[in-house]
């Protein structure tokens, strides 16, 4: 193997390891075409001669996660994304967390690993930052005192419903569940 192959080789597995996006992450680049060699001549891939192929669609029956644009009023985004989540048969819940705290870190890692998928198969969460976010939370009726927290929007976009991580430990998260279960059996 020449070691022009072995680098595209290692490019190639390299850039398959790429781990999926996390929340507040853009979505992975498009995939790379590889060029292998051999001796002195030079065939591309019939991959790279293809359009690329889509970002998949979410899955129907999996959590999702829509980051809460910084540039709009809370109300409004809850009313926006509580419509879209309803059209689709799906439950919109508010979130807050922040990036230091370990619950919420725990509660990402959870969701983005797919275990509460099937829990929680219907359900969007808007996630907002609580460092950056708590006043117009707070100016659309969403106050918190401990985080993660989660809110049950109704539609007029003020907050029906809350619940917050208040235990100790970074498994605290695990409080919210029952409460996300049940706003779920509700429907959207």
């Amino acid at each position: 193997m020449s070691v022009r192959a072995a680098c595209v080789l290692s490019v190639a597995l390299f850039a398959a390891c790429n781990p999926s996006p996390k929340i507040g992450q853009d979505a992975p680049l498009a995939p790379v075409s590889t060029v292998a060699t051999t001796g002195t001549t030079s065939a591309t891939s019939t991959a790279s001669q293809l359009p690329p192929e889509p970002a998949p669609a979410p899955r129907e029956t999996a959590v999702r996660v829509v980051v809460a644009s910084p540039d709009t009023d809370a109300l409004s985004l809850v009313r926006t994304e509580r419509l879209k989540a309803k059209a689709e048969g799906r439950v919109l819940v508010v979130y807050a967390g922040a990036t230091w705290c370990e619950p919420c870190k725990r509660f990402k890692e959870e969701i983005h690993a797919g275990h509460l998928d099937d829990k929680l198969p219907k359900m969007t969460l808007l996630a907002f930052d609580a460092d950056r976010d708590t006043d117009r939370l707070a100016a659309a009726g969403y106050r918190f005192s401990f985080i993660p927290f989660v809110a049950l929007p109704g539609a007029d976009g003020h907050p029906t419903d809350t619940q917050e991580a208040r235990g100790k430990g970074s498994n605290s998260w695990r409080e919210l569940i029952a409460k996300l279960e049940t706003w779920q059996k509700k429907g959207p």
